[in-house]
């Protein structure tokens, strides 16, 4: 095969496409495992932000109730 001017092998031309393949292939998987972990973590923290403000709207409900008895007394 002639490609510019030049004769090269069509069995070399396949060998480095199919290289240049796996090389996107496994920088793409690389990519995708990287996305899932920042995925998870993101979730993790959603859920440590959801139980942080739980626990902060308990402790105001709780300073209410505490307060609502002192001015009853």
């Amino acid at each position: 095969m002639i490609i510019f001017g030049v004769d090269i092998p069509l069995i070399e031309i396949i060998i480095a496409l199919g290289i240049i393949q796996i090389l996107v292939l496994v920088e793409a998987a690389v990519v995708i495992i990287l996305l899932i972990k920042h995925m998870n973590q993101s979730k993790k923290q959603s859920e440590l932000m959801n139980n942080l403000s739980k626990t902060l709207v308990e402790i105001k409900r709780l300073e209410i109730k505490e307060l609502d008895k002192l001015r009853k007394k």
